[in-house]
This record gives C-alpha cells, sequence and structure tokens, in this order.
C-alpha cells in the first residue's frame, strides 16, 4: 500500500482474511463488502446528487435570466459545465446499473441522462466504458489509452511518428486544450456509432439526441439571440473537458500479460482521498479503486468500502495506492512529461510501471 499519510485499519470479519495469492480472493473480499450491505442498491442512494443537480440546475436558470442582457451571463458557462459533468456522473451510475435494482429501468435512465440531457450516445460510452473496466491500462485492450496523440506508455512514447511524435513531446502543455476539444470528438463518435449494428436501439437514441439539441440550442437563442446564444454553447461545450487523473501513471499491462482479476483492478488505479466535497467534484470516482472492484456498488457506498479493501490489500501484499488531489494531478503531469521526454529519445526520469507476462 502506497499512501501519504496512514490512516486507520478497520478489523476484518474472519471469513475476509485469506491467505496471499488465494484464487477466491476476490469472492471473499466481495463477500466481506456485501455482508456490510454496501452493495445493495437503489433509487434512495441517488437522492442526494439528484437534489445536488436541480438546484445547481434552479441557480443557473435564475442567474442566466437575472443576466441575459449583460455579457456576465457567459460567467454562467461554468456553473452549467458543472451541471453537466455532475449529470455525466450520474449517467455512468446508470451505465453500471447503480441506481435501480433492474438492468431495464437503469438502461432507460442511462439514455435520458446521456443521449437527452447530454446529446451523447449512451450505446457508444457504454462499449467504450466497459471495455475499459474489464482490461483498464492494458496494451491493445484498454480504448482509454489507445490511439491518440497521448502517450501513457513508454512503448507508445517511442513508437510516435510525425505529428503524433511533435504533440507527444509537448503533452503536458497540450492536455488542457485536448480535453477541451475532446467534448467534439465525442459527440463525433456518439453521432457515428448510431449506425452500428450493436446498439440495442438507434432510433431511441437518435430521438433523444436530436431533442437534446433542440432544447438546448433552441433555448440558448431564445434566452439571448442566435449570436450570443451560439456563443454561450461553444465556452459551455470547451469547458466540459473533465480529466479524472485515477489511472495515468499507474501500471500499464502488456497484451499478454497474465494478471487476476483482483490485482489487475487495483495496480492500475489510484484513489483520491477527501471527504464530501472531494466525492461530490470527482462524482464519487475519488475511490477509483472500489468502483472498479465492484462496479454495481451505489456510489455514496464507495468511501466506507474503502478502507475494508484498504486492508485487505495490504493482506495480501498487493500495492494499494491512495493520494491527496493535488498529489494525484502532480504526478499525471510529472508522468505525462516523463513520458515526453521518452518521445524526444531523452531518458525517461521515472515512469510507469509495465507488468508483463
Amino acid at each position: 500500500m502506497n499512501t501519504d499519510h496512514p490512516s486507520p485499519r478497520p478489523e476484518l470479519a474472519p471469513a475476509a482474511i485469506v491467505e496471499q495469492n488465494s484464487p477466491d480472493a476476490y469472492a471473499q473480499l466481495k463477500r466481506a463488502v456485501s455482508d456490510r450491505g454496501l452493495m445493495e442498491r437503489g433509487p434512495r442512494n441517488q437522492v442526494p446528487p439528484t437534489a445536488g443537480i436541480v438546484l445547481l440546475l434552479a441557480v443557473i436558470v435564475a442567474g442566466v435570466t437575472l443576466t441575459r442582457s449583460s455579457w456576465w451571463a457567459l460567467a454562467w458557462t461554468a456553473p452549467a459545465a458543472l451541471l453537466f459533468g455532475q449529470l455525466g456522473f450520474l449517467a455512468h451510475d446508470a451505465v453500471h446499473n447503480q441506481i435501480f435494482t433492474t438492468r431495464r429501468a437503469n438502461y432507460s435512465s442511462g439514455l435520458v441522462l446521456f443521449n437527452l440531457c447530454l446529446g451523447g450516445s449512451r450505446g457508444w460510452w457504454a462499449d467504450k466504458h466497459n471495455a475499459h473496466h474489464a482490461q483498464p491500462n492494458r496494451r491493445g485492450a484498454d480504448p482509454d489509452i489507445e490511439g491518440g496523440v497521448v502517450a501513457v506508455s513508454d512503448d507508445e512514447a517511442r513508437r510516435a511518428r510525425g505529428f503524433t511524435r511533435f504533440m507527444v513531446r509537448h503533452q503536458a502543455t497540450t492536455i488542457a486544450p485536448l480535453l477541451s476539444l475532446s467534448v467534439l470528438q465525442i459527440h463525433a463518435y456518439s453521432a457515428r456509432f448510431l449506425t452500428h449494428r450493436r446498439l440495442r436501439h438507434p432510433r431511441a437514441e437518435l430521438s433523444l439526441m436530436v431533442a437534446h439539441y433542440a432544447v438546448y440550442l433552441g433555448g440558448l437563442t431564445l434566452a439571448f439571440g442566435v449570436a450570443r446564444g451560439l456563443l454561450f454553447a461553444a465556452v459551455h461545450q470547451l469547458l466540459l473537458g473533465v480529466f479524472l487523473p485515477n489511472h495515468v501513471g499507474m501500471a500499464i499491462l502488456d497484451p499478454d500479460a497474465d494478471v487476476d482479476f483482483l490485482h489487475r483492478q487495483v495496480v492500475t488505479a489510484r484513489n483520491i482521498r477527501g471527504g464530501r466535497v472531494t466525492d461530490y467534484v470527482f462524482g464519487g470516482l475519488s475511490c477509483q479503486v472500489e468502483h472498479h472492484l465492484f462496479p454495481t456498488m451505489p456510489r455514496r457506498n464507495l468511501r466506507a468500502a474503502a478502507p475494508i479493501v484498504r486492508t485487505f490489500c495490504t493482506q495480501q501484499g498487493i500495492d494499494y495506492r491512495e493520494t491527496s488531489p493535488w498529489a494525484a494531478y502532480r504526478q499525471v503531469f510529472q508522468h505525462l512529461r516523463t513520458m515526453a521526454r521518452v518521445a524526444g529519445g531523452r531518458p525517461a526520469l521515472g515512469g510507469t510501471v509495465a507488468v508483463r507476462a
């Protein structure tokens, strides 16, 4: 375990204490958290985040109404970006079947949140995100680390050529504007995925996406006029780039590395230490290790599960990473700079651990 400061470790029930490398270690860990009721799902778990979204929406509507005739109205793009971020986290919960006890209800709520509220494709995002969860940080399998102009592994950095190599060499500086532009990429990929044969309900997804743009752009046009409405939309969209420091700089798995589920999910993620404010800002994903181990666990229970998982990993000899938000981002940017040095043909100072077969 790697933490900035030691934290209290609760005692586990005897059934939860297993010998190192036991084949059923994950099953016993899951039983330990299940016995505490932390896997129980239901809409009541989402009351606080939903109430926060409704309150934030009301404040934004009131603020825009009061300032619509002034350029100060553009200041509301930042709270509006926070609103969409929180809607995104709630949509994420729906895809992981955290909100309701039935898959059908979670699927329907995911369509409403992704397609209608955010203008993206629930099907595209679920397809991509489920692949990431199955093999986090594994080269050739995790779409979150494949392709693009940002390198998170030594091999990627060394293979970069031409424009990609130029971007990788400057990735610590360009990451912010790239994140802003990534929102446009998400909309493009979502639209393209509507023709994919794996999509369950393409007509429903298309209809909800069209409804989103009609309400979103129509509402802004009514509030500000065409020119200022489009400007508000442009600024708002550019502020939507979200960069969570949970996987960058953690272990990278080779395609043929034989790593069991428990180790694979723990060593490729880092937790963000904090309280309610941190968990709100990160949508509960500050407990990334617990989320990857138990994707259907309601986000409000992740923080309660963390001490159990942390103690269990210590007993198993598994490296459990937890740090402050500031230290996490510092480690991420240090890693990006290290990969930039590799792309430039210079020796790496530190770097990512590669797990090989």
